[in-house]
């Protein structure tokens, strides 16, 4: 989900649901109460995950209506994360990437445990970050997380033009490590069959420069 609110104020978010019950529910209502909801500041944002969190409690009781959340909100060259859950937030600067959020592998772990209804008060984590020109953002599901690593990512999105590309050659990987049974190349793990979901976008500051793709592949993983 992906939302230009002002010149310089964009909303970019992925969500995934959580449980077999009800989980595709929860993501589709955040997603909309997202979508509908006028956002310009970080304390405006987490207050809407706040009623999103207490609406699906009241429904899953913890149990049910979960799902996972990682948002950016880009006001000019500042841009703020929240997390719920094992979505991802990467910067790729320069050919470095670097985990904006805190649920990537490697020194920390996966968190599997939290999101959107999983308790009456609503969990999150949030970090800052000040943009660049040329800068590249991505925000990722588990989906993709578990099968693509960091520098393979890195990879494909700084050698793409444009963002509708480094989603086309993202797929395209999913869809060859499918066919091959491969995980991540840094922990030689066979593939991960889950939805993938991920938003690119590359910064340029100037709202006529900047774009931003999307992809939502369930059938290929």
């Amino acid at each position: 989900m992906t939302r230009e609110l002002q010149q310089q104020i964009v909303l970019d978010a992925v969500l995934d649901g959580a449980t077999g019950r009800g989980g595709a529910d929860a993501s589709a209502f955040a997603a909309e109460m997202l979508r509908g909801a006028t956002v310009q500041t970080l304390e405006e944002l987490t207050n809407l995950l706040d009623v999103a969190n207490k609406r699906l409690f009241q429904r899953g009781k913890g149990r049910f209506f979960l799902t996972t959340v990682a948002v950016t909100l880009k006001i000019g060259a500042s841009l703020y994360i929240v997390s719920v859950g094992d979505s991802a937030v990467f910067l790729i600067r320069g050919g470095d990437i670097v985990p904006l959020t805190f649920t990537t592998r490697g020194p920390t772990l996966l968190d599997v445990s939290n999101g959107l209804g999983r308790r009456e008060t609503l969990s999150y984590k949030t970090t800052g970050a000040t943009l660049n020109l040329q800068d590249r953002l991505v925000l990722a599901t588990d989906g993709l997380v578990e099968n693509v690593a960091p520098s393979d990512l890195a990879t494909l999105v700084g050698d793409a033009p444009s963002p509708e590309e480094a989603v086309s050659a993202v797929r395209q990987l999913l869809c060859e490590k499918k066919r091959a049974n491969r995980g991540r190349v840094d922990d030689h793990s066979g593939f991960r069959h889950d939805d993938a979901t991920a938003i690119i976008r590359y910064i340029g500051l100037d709202p006529g420069s900047e774009a931003s793709g999307s992809s939502h592949n369930p059938q290929i993983v």
